[in-house]
């Protein structure tokens, strides 16, 4: 006989529905552990069928295990599932997760963590997808990460020496400024090309002589630099100064930075041997 009390006791345990979790019991004649066997099932069928649903909505977790810091992010098909409580001690759940099971990838991740996933996907009744994970080593430098408030935007910054505090700002200034390098003479030349030939044509039609016209363009293109560049650009808490001036002699192996639904900005040192910076920067 399924009873309130079976019914309640399967809610606490599982976080189902009361109408999933009586169903689910006179499925097993009300056996608890057959029924959470019964939602699990369910749930493996609920999550295929939603698997096609877009998802525009979610968030980004950070955090880090013994020597790695790292981002994830998870997407939903709606905001509001974005806020639901479960949603978010699901977010938690997941962060230790990776703290504590150090996952390869991706593709790690999602296999070791698949029942909690279609758990959660029960539970919220959306389409939910891990997306994203990048782990960055915390061996060979000072390793400072920053989230935004709404936990959509985050950004982890790597120097080989320096002050914490002083990274986490520098971390704030990634998120909230999405530079496409560190230094000036690290963008890439391909992006460097395109803002040449824009700026050649609207000066196509100008009665201006050729030098005068490549100094103009060379004009542009150094302030497209100094502003798309991390240590050049003004300190968002203090426009007075720049990120360099935050440095002193440290300087910044690389960043990553990442906001629900668009592609991550990872940027490396050209000042450092690739190689060697990508071993101490990415696991």
């Amino acid at each position: 006989m399924v009873t309130a009390q079976l019914v309640k006791e399967l809610r606490d345990r599982t976080g189902i529905s009361m109408m999933d979790c009586k169903s689910a019991l006179m499925e097993s004649d009300g056996d608890i552990d057959k029924a959470i066997e019964v939602l699990r099932k369910k749930s493996v069928l609920k999550a295929e069928k939603k698997s096609g649903r877009a998802t525009n909505e979610g968030a980004i977790v950070l955090g880090s295990s013994e020597h790695t810091a790292f981002i994830v992010e998870v997407d939903t098909e709606t905001d509001f599932a974005a806020k639901d409580a479960s949603f978010q001690a699901f977010l938690s759940e997941l962060s230790d997760f990776c703290a504590k099971n150090n996952p390869e990838d991706l593709d790690d991740l999602n296999a070791k963590y698949k029942d909690e996933l279609l758990g959660i996907i029960q539970k919220i009744g959306e389409n939910i997808k891990v997306s994203y994970f990048e782990k960055i080593s915390l061996e060979g430098g000072v390793v400072a990460s920053y989230k935004h408030s709404d936990n959509k935007l985050a950004a982890i910054v790597k120097m080989d020496s320096g002050d914490e505090t002083v990274g986490r700002d520098i971390a704030m200034q990634v998120a909230a400024n999405n530079p496409m390098a560190i230094y000036p003479e690290d963008i890439d030349e391909s992006i460097l090309n395109k803002e040449k030939e824009i700026a050649l044509a609207t000066l196509a039609n100008e009665n201006k002589p050729e030098e005068i016209k490549e100094k103009i363009i060379m004009g542009k293109l150094n302030k497209f630099k100094m502003e798309n560049s991390l240590v050049e650009q003004p300190f968002i808490k203090d426009p007075d100064k720049k990120i360099k001036d935050l440095l002193g002699d440290s300087k910044i192996i690389g960043f990553l930075r990442k906001k629900v639904g668009e592609w991550s900005q990872l940027s490396l040192s050209k000042k450092f041997f690739l190689n060697i910076v990508v071993k101490q920067l990415l696991v």
